[in-house]
Order: structure tokens, then C-alpha cells, then sequence
């Protein structure tokens, strides 16, 4: 996956693959499916990628960065791209300093969207975390 992509969170809790995430510095409590076995460091962290399927996207020109619901699984997030997957058709949008990957359904093009495009998502169903090596300079 692409560094790019790659965020780090607090594991508040885990049952099942059911995990709850925090990005560092917010009061979000963002409910995830594990696509693998998170293991957080003593003090709670975990690197990962956080990816949620888009059924809707909207170019937006003001309002803040965020994630919807604060607590429970994404309906909408809203942020600034900053890196395409074309690959994939998905944007990596960067919401309080942290990557959230969005797939993209075929109407929409990832690599027809600008680097740098305020957006925001709406998400059905279906977020996840995959988690990835801690990056070496950590």
C-alpha cells in the first residue's frame, strides 16, 4: 500500500475484527471492520490504512475536515485530497492529519480528481482497517 495511506491511531477497544479507532488529537471513536490481526503498541497505537467504500462524492469549497458520525461507523468524510490511487480508483483525503482511503464507485475517477480538491464522501456500510508496519522513523 502506499505510505501515503498509511495512518496512525489509538485501538480504544476490539471484539471480533469489530475495532474502534482514535485519530490522535480528536474525539473520534471510528468503528472499523480488522481486515487482519491489530496489534497496538503498550500505549494503544496502531498503523494501518483506513479505507471506506464512497457512494457519493462532492466537490466541496468550505467547511472543515472531518469524519461523521464522532463516534461510530464513517457516513461522511470530508477533507483535502492529497494523492490519487488510480489503481484502485481511490483518494487518500487527509482528515485531522491522518490518511482515510476512498473507494470509488466506476462513475467517479480517481485519477480525474486533482491533488490537493476538497471533497467530501458519503460512505455506506462497510469501513476498514488494515494494518500496516509502524513507519521506520516512528
Amino acid at each position: 500500500m502506499n505510505e501515503v495511506a498509511v495512518a496512525k491511531v489509538y485501538v480504544k477497544s476490539q471484539q471480533g475484527d469489530r475495532t474502534v479507532v482514535n485519530l490522535p488529537g480528536t474525539q473520534y471513536q471510528i468503528r472499523l471492520c480488522a481486515t487482519g490481526k491489530v496489534e497496538p503498541t503498550a500505549q494503544g497505537r496502531a498503523w494501518g490504512v483506513i479505507r471506506v467504500p464512497v457512494w457519493k462524492l462532492d466537490l466541496v469549497s468550505n467547511g472543515g475536515a472531518f469524519v461523521e458520525p464522532v463516534f461510530g461507523r464513517p457516513r461522511r468524510v470530508q477533507g483535502e485530497v492529497i494523492a490519487t490511487l488510480p489503481e484502485t480508483n481511490s483518494v487518500v483525503v487527509l482528515v485531522a492529519g491522518q490518511p482515510i482511503v476512498g473507494d470509488l464507485p466506476e462513475r467517479w475517477q480517481a485519477s480525474q480528481i486533482a491533488v490537493g480538491t476538497r471533497v467530501g464522501l458519503d460512505c455506506p456500510d462497510g469501513a476498514t482497517f488494515s494494518p500496516a508496519q509502524a513507519p521506520a522513523a516512528v
